[in-house]
């Protein structure tokens, strides 16, 4: 009985802490369904749009530089700082 009350204690104990420390942002991405995390610079496409399907990985990287307005992040842009997951490329 002690390790069914211990367990369930641990578990309630793992689902508070896993709840409280969960972060996210606001959700805003721009017009081509993504955003720049900020804090290493690498672009992530959430919802990519009809405007990046089909491009070439360099033409979208020009896109994210012309429509996001993150200066920071736009001077350092490459095509290895764009997570491709979500993103029908050539």
């Amino acid at each position: 009985m002690k390790k069914v009350i211990t367990t369930i204690i641990i578990a309630a104990f793992l689902f508070v802490v896993s709840v409280n420390s969960a972060s996210a942002h606001s959700g805003r991405t721009d017009r081509l369904g993504g955003h720049f995390r900020t804090s290493d610079c690498v672009y992530m496409f959430h919802h990519p749009t009809s405007q990046v399907s089909g491009k070439s990985k360099s033409t979208i990287v020009s896109l994210i530089k012309k429509y996001n307005s993150n200066y920071k992040c736009n001077r350092t842009l490459t095509t290895q700082k764009v997570l491709w997951n979500t993103v029908r490329h050539k």
